[in-house]
């Protein structure tokens, strides 16, 4: 049975049918494009068939239930995580309309002290340089006047009732965030093993560790080379020839949630100690190229994934075992 990958509108179809043993194929929907001009429902039902029939569908990767639980569970983190940012933005918005430059000496505004201060804002408080005294924590390096100068302001009473509104939504989405990792801890229990060994790399954080196991799984046995994984990923450029001179080209879109994670990773292990993904990184700075050099990092990091995935090793950094041999059954490549 094929189905194309439609939003999530396939997902019931698949649920109800794949206990009854049915051979299923999820089809990506941008490798088997209609004509442009002749699309209708009947019409991509009848060319899916017809493509199935020669065999020209390849099937997406589509993991096991326990999996794809812990999956959704990432995802809405990291939905939930940029919905908390933005809001974050707005109360920046709000204080900078209102001549309120609190950021100019507090690193983050959402900290204690921060929340402190703007429920000064909240609650009416007639603001002063001993009130302030009394609300700011020691380790403040700003003086009660320097502070009281920021918040010197002309906040509006509109001004006043959104910034309430916006503290009272980042409070909630904190909270929502904190249970939901409540919960990526439970799923990832029969997974400990895999999770522990992830942490060892340099760069890979508990959030980026968490988010490789939801997205790739705890078995490697859907890819059968690191290659496609990384083309999977979208962590490899595209290849583009034309009357036999070739053309750079750029990476492909993979899976958003696992390439930015990676890229993240990439970035903080190229700013580490590690010795190798330094030399990488700042090869690329030379050039004036560090978004390559962060790319390179997350596809030598996803080569690394793969390794410990399919072989259950433990990773140990390249300057402490100096065997090459080693370094590529862990899917260090070469520079």
């Amino acid at each position: 049975m094929l189905m194309e990958s439609t939003g999530q509108y396939w997902r019931p179809v698949w649920n109800i049918l794949e206990p009854y043993g049915f051979k299923m194929i999820l089809a990506n929907a941008q490798h088997i494009k209609q004509v442009p001009g002749r699309k209708t429902d009947m019409r991509d039902a009848q060319w899916i068939a017809e493509l199935g029939r020669c065999g020209l569908v390849s099937g997406s990767y589509v993991p096991e239930r326990d999996i794809q639980n812990l999956r959704q569970l990432t995802r809405h983190r990291s939905s939930v995580k940029e919905d908390l940012t933005r809001r974050k933005n707005q109360v920046h918005d709000i204080l900078q309309r209102s001549d309120i430059k609190l950021s100019s000496y507090l690193s983050d505004i959402f900290g204690a002290t921060g929340q402190r201060l703007l429920s000064l804002f909240i609650n009416g408080e007639v603001i002063n340089e001993q009130l302030i005294e009394e609300t700011i924590s020691k380790r403040v390096h700003a003086s009660p006047r320097q502070l009281f100068e920021a918040m010197n302001g002309s906040l509006t009473t509109i001004n006043q009732q959104l910034l309430q509104l916006e503290l009272a939504t980042i409070r909630r989405l904190t909270d929502e965030i904190k249970e939901c990792e409540q919960l990526i801890e439970e799923h990832l229990q029969p997974y400990e093993d895999l999770y522990l060994r992830l942490l060892e790399i340099s760069g890979i954080s508990q959030t980026t560790a968490q988010l490789v196991i939801a997205e790739v799984g705890p078995t490697v046995e859907a890819f059968e080379t690191v290659e496609r994984l990384a083309s999977w990923a979208g962590l490899c450029p595209g290849s583009y020839e034309s009357a036999g001179i070739q053309y750079g080209a750029k990476t492909t879109r993979g899976n958003r949630y696992l390439k930015a994670a990676l890229c993240r990773a990439g970035l903080t292990a190229g700013r580490s100690n590690h010795q190798e993904f330094r030399a990488i990184y700042f090869k690329f700075s030379e050039r004036k190229q560090k978004g390559k050099g962060v790319v390179a990092l997350a596809h030598k990091l996803l080569r690394i994934v793969y390794m410990l995935i399919k072989t259950g090793e433990t990773y140990t950094p390249w300057q402490q075992k100096k065997d090459s041999s080693y370094g590529n059954s862990i899917g260090v490549p070469k520079n």
